[in-house]
């Protein structure tokens, strides 16, 4: 099964998760145009790492793009939807079986200008039965907030900025852990209809900064349509409907 997006398309039948609105809010609410080395940490089937390309490739910018993910299944996806990608050439996408504590370890080139991660998030909650999907959503055992911001920051450039997506008490969580060695210079709350509370928050840290930008995004009206904000949002990637 593909998943069509406006200039590019992928297989993400095998990856642990699917297409899906966080991979995309994520994305969407990072502007990843200037970078020219973008990683995607838990990549899945690359859908973030291939839209954060699009923006660089759009602004004239061919980026070096890494996915990495320590499932097997999701990494060979992600190289197959890299051989049909147009948008860049075979050679500047590369994936990789490894987790982010394995490849910040190993990394031996130049540092990240933007990294981005939709990271596992649940830390002691009920957990799925199938166990790739408990590796891609759970952090128990697997991958601390803690891990996270130490890899990251020995492979992120000095001007170059870090983008995750987590619910909204994980985000504050993870918050006053990362504020001690970074600083939050963007922070949206997202909002799945008017009548529910904020469900996602994405968060943007840099080396440096003085103050955090923030936001409030609402994804679909009280009458389940998307909002004129989310529908912009989406438009550089999806043909959206209702």
């Amino acid at each position: 099964m593909d998943f069509h997006f406006k200039r590019f398309s992928l297989h993400h039948d095998h990856s642990t998760m699917k297409v899906g609105t966080d991979a995309m809010l994520l994305v969407s609410l990072c502007d990843t145009s200037d970078a020219r080395r973008i990683l995607d940490v838990g990549c899945g089937c690359g859908v973030v790492a291939f839209c954060a390309a699009q923006q660089a490739v759009l602004k004239s910018v061919n980026p070096v793009v890494f996915g990495i993910d320590p499932d097997v299944a999701s990494v060979e996806e992600a190289r197959q939807n890299a051989q049909s990608y147009s948008l860049l050439p075979a050679e500047n996408l590369h994936f990789e079986q490894a987790t982010v504590q394995e490849f910040a370890q190993h990394w031996q080139g130049a540092p990240f200008d933007y990294i981005l991660s939709n990271p596992p998030f649940f830390h002691g909650d009920l957990k799925p039965e199938n166990p790739r999907h408990l590796q891609s959503r759970h952090g128990d055992g697997n991958l601390s907030f803690e891990e996270l911001l130490e890899s990251v920051l020995k492979i992120l450039a000095e001007e170059g900025l870090f983008s995750l997506i987590l619910p909204v008490r994980e985000g504050e969580a993870f918050d006053a852990i990362a504020r001690q060695s970074l600083a939050c210079v963007r922070r949206v709350t997202a909002q799945p209809t008017e009548r529910k509370p904020a469900h996602r928050v994405v968060l943007t840290y840099a080396r440096t900064g003085s103050r955090c930008v923030e936001e409030h995004l609402i994804i679909r009206t009280a009458d389940n349509r998307y909002t004129e904000a989310y529908l912009r949002l989406m438009e550089p990637y999806l043909v959206i409907r209702g």
